[in-house]
């Protein structure tokens, strides 16, 4: 029963939201396009349209990218993984250190520290 009201629930504010961005495209293009560019005023169904264009255009398409690009990360993270085990410890050191110098750090004495000198 939950699981129906949820979906009922989800499918009724998709649909709201979708119409809501329809005629918000559409009422600013019949607002600026024919007095910027001299172009026509659109119907609802030509700004649902425009909508889908530019998802299709500046998405990609109708996937996400999201499962390939934490599939990316997942790899990545990883190779950097093993290749850190195999750095002596000296040289992590060196590395760490050379990092905070830099001012990447997320160690605690150093907050304080920033702290004592007024900065954030």
């Amino acid at each position: 029963m939950k699981k129906t009201k949820f979906i009922a629930g989800a499918l009724f504010f998709g649909a709201a939201f979708l119409i809501l961005a329809t005629l918000a495209t559409m009422w600013l293009w019949n607002w600026l396009m024919p007095a910027i560019f001299n172009l026509t005023t659109i119907t609802f169904w030509q700004a649902a349209g425009i909508l889908v264009l530019s998802k299709i255009i500046f998405s990609g398409g109708c996937h996400s990218h999201q499962w390939h690009s934490d599939r990316r990360k997942k790899y990545w993270h990883s190779r950097l993984e093993e290749k850190w085990k195999k750095v002596p410890d000296e040289k992590k050191e060196q590395f760490i250190q050379k990092m905070k110098d830099k001012g990447f750090h997320n160690d605690s004495e150093t907050k304080e520290q920033q702290n004592e000198k007024g900065s954030f």
